[in-house]
Order: structure tokens, then sequence, then C-alpha cells
């Protein structure tokens, strides 16, 4: 569940308009999204306020060795069948005949090696990752039992959509970008680019970069927002693969990079370089506001429709929390600055909502709380106890 106040899900930052960047392909280990080589921060579980949390028609997904919450809300399932009845329409009726969604994802290359976080193969070579968890809670609200992959190259999906109609809905790290025939859902997950470092380098933000020079993965968007965000750095290097080796070899003073890939791509990347292990940090999160998307043919409102049931489902239960920690925990701390006002000490329990009630008399002030430290943190259930937390004057 989201860290909430009454309205159920936190502000949605305007679209930006610019597919992600797409990750460099490479072979992954099956225990990716789990990352036992390195501390998993176990964040903590948002306070139901008055939203219902919903679980789908009688089994919610489970995404894959869940690290156990500090303190879980407890919370009743509620029965969707009946709610999951009364989304109809052609595409839905075509999607029910069949008993499976046919979703598009770009699997990894070799197809199936994986794009971790988003979609990976488990220990067994089953479909996991975030991408896959949110197309298994379409599913269940439509009403279908199984979700089927069909794989594609990250730049040919939206073709594979709209015009060889090869898949009901596409899931694989888009944000919401102008594809003619594509409508984009809301929002499932807002991320942000981070700013890696060396462990031992002095920058702390992006203020630093004056005078240095920046390595982005190869994309036109992600050099637009570099030259909005950063002023006076000397050169941006642009790179599909190799950014880690060349940041450890000093070719450039940071790497700029979406966080959920870049967390995992270090993480696949310390397991191959043991050596390596802890070279560099995350010093900034969430440069830019940013969600991923679903999308959808233009031609099937109903589709739309029912996967933003399913989004708000989602968002509204106790598994939302569960899966971002499953998929996104392992970034680095940030301590809190040296010259801010009031620091709080996360303890057992705490949630930003409970924080801002106690600190600031009023649970809604969550938000406040989390935008004096969003680029601290990566995501609002990715606070664990011990993490300072600025409080707003």
């Amino acid at each position: 569940m989201l860290l909430t106040g009454t309205s159920g899900a936190y502000d949605r930052a305007t679209p930006h308009k610019a597919q992600r960047r797409r990750p460099p392909n490479r072979r992954v280990r099956a225990i990716i999204g789990r990352f036992p080589d390195c501390p998993m921060r176990f964040a903590l579980f948002a306070l139901p306020f008055t939203a219902a949390l919903v679980a789908c028609s009688g089994s919610t997904p489970t995404p894959t060795a869940a690290p156990t919450p500090a303190a879980p809300p407890v919370a009743a399932p509620v029965e969707t069948a009946p709610l999951a009845a009364t989304i109809a329409g052609p595409a839905i009726d075509r999607i029910r005949a069949r008993g499976s969604l046919l979703v598009g994802i770009d699997t990894g290359e070799p197809e199936g090696a994986g794009t971790p976080p988003m979609y990976f193969p488990d220990a067994a070579g089953k479909p996991d990752g975030f991408d896959y968890h949110v197309a298994k809670w379409v599913a269940t609200t439509i009403g279908v039992p199984d979700v089927t992959v069909v794989h594609g190259k990250y730049s040919e999906l939206p073709a594979m959509l709209v015009d060889k109609q090869q898949f009901d809905v596409l899931v694989s790290g888009y944000t919401p970008t102008e594809k003619e025939g594509i409508t984009w859902s809301e929002g499932y997950l807002d991320y942000g680019l981070c700013l890696v470092v060396p462990a031992d380098s002095t920058v702390k933000t992006t203020a630093d970069l004056w005078g240095k020079s920046i390595g982005i993965f190869d994309d036109d968007a992600a050099a637009e927002a570099v030259e909005k965000m950063v002023k006076g750095y000397t050169d941006l290097v642009r790179m599909e693969d190799g950014y880690w080796e060349a940041l450890d070899a000093g070719k450039f003073s940071a790497f700029i990079y979406d966080y959920p890939y870049a967390n995992a791509e270090l993480q696949e990347w310390y397991a191959d370089n043991p050596k390596k292990k802890g070279a560099f940090k995350i010093a900034q999160y969430n440069l830019t506001d940013d969600h991923y998307t679903v999308g959808v043919r233009g031609s099937e409102p109903e589709l739309l429709s029912a996967v933003n049931e399913a989004i708000k489902r989602f968002e509204a239960s106790d598994d939302y929390g569960t899966s971002v920690r499953t998929y996104l925990s392992g970034g680095s701390k940030v301590s809190a600055p040296t010259n801010t006002g009031r620091v709080y000490i996360v303890v057992a329990g705490d949630t930003l909502s409970k924080i801002a009630g106690r600190e600031l008399g009023d649970a809604s002030k969550w938000r406040d709380i989390w935008a004096t430290n969003k680029d601290r943190f990566p995501n609002p259930n990715l606070i664990e106890v011990g993490d300072e937390v600025v409080i707003p004057g």
C-alpha cells in the first residue's frame, strides 16, 4: 500500500514526454530482484487510512521472496469477482474467451534473459519482476487466470501492439509518449533519474557537477534532462554498455540513470566483480519525476478502463508496498545534510503518514515530508528503521 493520506495515493507528476532508457542487453541471474549479496533495505508498510484494501478474486498475485516488513498492516481481503464481471466490451470478451492476457514485454537479449527489476526469470525459470506483477493484477481484474508474455525489442513493441496486434497490453517500463494508436494508462510506478558516483566522491548533488564530466545511457531524453538540470558540466558521455566500468576507471565523474535499472544493474555488476563491491553510491534520487504506464490500443477503451482499475486496486493493496520493496530495495542511503533543521530517526512501525501525524500534527502532511526528502529516498515506501528523515519547518 502507498504511504497515503485519505486520498489513497500520492500526487502524480506531470508525464515526461519521452520513453524510458532501455537497459543494456545482458544475461541476468535468476536471483536478481532479491539481491542476496547486498543488504536489503527493509522498508515500512503504510498506515491504512480510509481507502479500502482490495484483493483480486480470491488470490492476490504475490511477488517472489518479499522481505519481512517492520510493521505490516492487517487488512481483510475483499471479494472482487462481482466487480470484475461488470467490466465488459469486445477486448474483454476476447481475453476472457482465450483465458489468458497477452502482454508485450522486452524480456531481454537473448530472449528471456531479463531486464531486471521490471522483468526477469525467477530461480525456477518462471516470469517475475515488477512489470510482470502488474500484468498479473490486470489479468486478475479482468477475470482470467493466466498471463502470457510476448517478447519484443523495446523499440519494436509499440508497433507489435498497434500494427501487428500481437498482444493485448504493453507493460515494459514505458513512460507516456505520443505514439499513434496507443493510449496510456495511469502510472503504476513513479520513478526518477538518480545520480551514481564513486563511493569516495565528494559529489553530493547535481550542483556539485560544475566543471565535471557526466555519463548517461545513450538516449536523447536523458541528454535533454541532464542539460536542463545540470549546469556547467564539461562533457556528456553517452554509452549503451560498459558504463559502470567507465565510471570506475574515472572516464567521467558521475552517471545519471533511471533508479530501478541503476539499482538492479549495480547489484549484478557487483556480483560479476566481487572485489569492486561497494565501489559506487547513489548520491541523489528523483532528479526527475516520471512514471511507468501500460499501453493499450486506442480503439479499446474498455480495456484501458480495466487496466486503470487494476492499477487502482494494486496501489490500494498491501501488495503494492511489498512489491516496491521486493523489486526496488537495495539503494544507497543518503545522509541528511548537516545544515538542515530537525531530523527524525525512523523507528519500528513508522511510516511517513505516522511520522507526519506525530511530528506535524496532520498525517496527510506526509507529502510535505516526502517533498523535503525525495532526493534522499527512491520511493515513499523505501524507508527503514534508522533512516534520517528531515522534518520540514
